[in-house]
């Protein structure tokens, strides 16, 4: 499969999905459901690490792509911040964000694990915690 998804941490508060090669819609969606089942099993908010590093590009349709994947997050979902993006990916990104202001909220990009990192602990200096 061209995505995978673990948690990051042993506290499971952040999840890696991990693209690799020429992957598809149809793996999107079955790792977001993975992922979607993992965040229901905490009480909290989780992010996301996106990284493209290996993956050979992404399909025709990201932009609606995007926009769908986004309304189907997890409650739970605090955000996603993108590693190893192209320029044409930041484009996309860009303009996803531009079109879809509250949703494009939600995401970011980093040229690291760490400074990824460090836009998800801004994130959750900023959180309201979930009611129970």
């Amino acid at each position: 499969m061209g995505i995978s998804v673990n948690w990051m941490d042993a506290d499971k508060k952040i999840i890696r999905y991990e693209f690799s090669n020429n992957w598809k819609w149809d793996e999107l969606y079955s790792a977001m459901t993975q992922v979607n089942e993992m965040m229901a099993s905490v009480p909290y908010n989780v992010y996301v690490m996106i990284s493209l590093e290996h993956s050979n590009g992404v399909p025709p349709g990201a932009l609606t792509q995007m926009r769908i994947g986004t309304l189907k997050a997890a409650p739970n979902w605090g955000g996603g911040v993108f590693i190893g993006v192209n320029s044409f990916l930041t484009a996309l990104l860009n303009t996803f964000t531009m079109l879809n202001k509250k949703l494009g909220e939600r995401y970011a990009i980093a040229k690291t694990d760490e400074e990824a990192m460090i836009i998800i602990n801004k994130w959750r200096e900023k959180e309201t915690p979930l009611s129970t």
